[in-house]
């Protein structure tokens, strides 16, 4: 898988990356706890542009005619650094959960096509019935959230949070469903 292979250089152009503005932080040991100053400089670059009218236009051709007036209210966008940083982070964030529970590996499925993560890479064979944690999309919500406040822990906590579904000893909230 192309996406496995290419883990280890994006986490090492991440980390060369955050050293440039960094230089005093420490290398990545993938410990939970270095999601935590990894955060906090993530937080710091995530930025956002106007669409251009060409963008905008391009998002309303894109939806039904009855959301288009809620489409055209989107005006600003991410820029691409901020979007790639979140994707190299939520590969880090992959390979903090799978050093910490082997059992947990990357992976991906094609079916149902319906399912939101299909062809998508994910960390698989969760014991509940999720069966996988999407790090990208984790990643983006914290994003979202941090540009409305900052919060250095934000990631560290949710990796805490989603441990019960990574440690195969713990009872899973969502096998109570």
């Amino acid at each position: 898988m192309w996406y496995k292979n290419e883990i280890p250089n994006r986490i090492a152009m991440l980390w060369e990356y955050m050293k440039e503005d960094r230089p005093e932080s420490q290398p990545f040991d993938y410990s939970p706890e270095s999601l935590i100053p990894l955060w906090d400089w993530y937080e710091t670059k995530i930025k956002q542009i106007p669409k251009t009218k060409k963008e905008i236009e391009y998002s309303v051709s894109k939806y039904p005619k009855w959301v288009e007036e809620n489409i055209r209210k989107i005006i600003m966008k991410y820029t691409d650094e901020t979007l790639s940083l979140a994707l190299d982070i939520s590969i880090y964030l992959g390979e903090v959960v799978i050093k910490y529970y082997p059992q947990l590996y990357w992976g991906h499925f094609a079916r149902p096509k319906r399912e939101l993560f299909v062809n998508k890479p994910v960390i698989m064979k969760l014991k509940s019935k999720l069966k996988y944690f999407p790090p990208s999309q984790t990643v983006f919500v914290c994003m979202i959230k941090s540009g409305k406040g900052r919060d250095k822990n934000r990631i560290y906590d949710l990796y805490r949070y989603w441990e019960d579904e990574f440690d195969p000893t713990k009872p899973s909230y969502w096998d109570s469903w």
